[in-house]
C-alpha cells in the first residue's frame, strides 16, 4: 500500500512541476483594442454660424441651432451614460435633446422620433451648424445621432465607455454608417 501512495505523490509532484513550467497564455492580440482617443480639445471660440465665410457660401444657421451645438461643445468629455440626458451623462440623443432644449426647442428623447423632424438635407455641402446626423449602427437601422458643427465635423456622445467628443464626418467609420443628415432648427419644429 505504500507503494501506491509513493506512486500517487510522484505523479502529483510531476503535474505540479509542469504547471509551473508552462508560460503564461499569451492574450489574444484581436481582440485588444486601442484605448481610446483623447477627447478633442473645445475650441476657444467658435465662429458664429449666423456668419457664412465668404469662401463658402453656405446659409447661416439658426440661431437655436447655434444655441444648440453652443451647449453640446460645452458637453466636451462627459461621459457616456445609457438613457442619460443631463451633464452628469448622456447617450446619444439625450445630448441632442438637452443641448436643442437649452435653445428653446423641444425635442424627443429617442432618436427614431428625433429622425422624424424637420426636413432632410441630401447635399452635405448644404450642411449647417446645428443640423442632425443619423448613422447606422446594425442591420441599416438609425440608432445613433449627433450634432454637426461645421467643417465637416461632429459632436455626440458615442458609446459605453466613451465620452462625449468631436469626431469628423469623412472618417471611414462614419462614411460607411451615415444615413442622412435633418434640419430641425429654423424648419418649424
Amino acid at each position: 500500500m505504500s507503494v501506491g501512495w509513493r506512486r500517487i505523490a510522484l505523479v502529483m509532484s510531476a503535474l505540479a512541476l509542469a504547471a509551473c513550467a508552462q508560460r503564461p497564455p499569451i492574450a489574444d492580440q484581436s481582440e485588444t483594442r486601442p484605448p481610446p482617443p483623447a477627447p478633442a480639445e473645445p475650441q476657444a471660440t467658435i465662429p458664429d454660424a449666423r456668419e457664412p465665410s465668404a469662401e463658402s457660401g453656405a446659409t447661416p444657421a439658426a440661431p437655436e441651432a447655434e444655441t444648440a451645438v453652443r451647449a453640446a461643445l460645452e458637453q466636451l468629455g462627459t461621459p457616456y451614460r445609457f438613457g442619460g440626458n443631463g451633464p452628469q451623462g448622456f447617450d446619444c440623443s439625450g445630448l441632442v435633446r438637452y443641448s436643442y432644449g437649452t435653445a428653446g426647442l423641444t425635442l424627443p428623447r429617442d432618436t427614431r422620433q428625433q429622425r422624424r423632424l424637420g426636413q432632410r438635407v441630401a447635399d452635405p455641402a448644404q450642411w449647417r451648424p446645428g443640423d442632425l446626423l443619423f448613422f447606422t449602427r446594425s442591420r441599416g437601422r438609425a440608432l445613433h445621432v449627433a450634432l454637426f458643427i461645421g467643417d465637416g465635423e461632429f459632436v455626440h456622445a458615442p458609446s459605453s465607455g466613451g465620452q462625449v467628443r468631436i469626431e469628423r464626418v469623412d472618417a471611414p467609420h462614419w462614411q460607411r454608417r451615415f444615413v442622412e443628415a435633418r434640419r430641425v432648427a429654423g424648419a418649424g419644429v
